[in-house]
């Protein structure tokens, strides 16, 4: 059974008087997961404009890829 089946099956034996609390920390988790998104693409947004680490990453792929000369 998977762990999303087992978390119904499981929510479906709670009484009804928990049920609206599970659902406020399932609402929580998304929140959460979804800061978390943001998070990384304003990480990754702000290491995109920064000139200098852009400047050294084309470097550093240049010399890693860069055909060896002599062959």
């Amino acid at each position: 059974m998977t762990e999303r089946a087992e978390l119904i099956k499981e929510i479906d034996r709670l009484p009804a008087r928990y049920v609206a609390q599970v659902l406020g920390f399932a609402e929580c988790l998304r929140q959460k997961a979804q800061e978390e998104r943001g998070d990384d693409h304003a990480g990754y947004k702000a290491m995109a404009e920064d000139a200098e680490r852009e400047r050294e990453a084309r470097e550093w792929c240049g010399a890693c890829f860069r055909p060896a000369s002599g062959r």
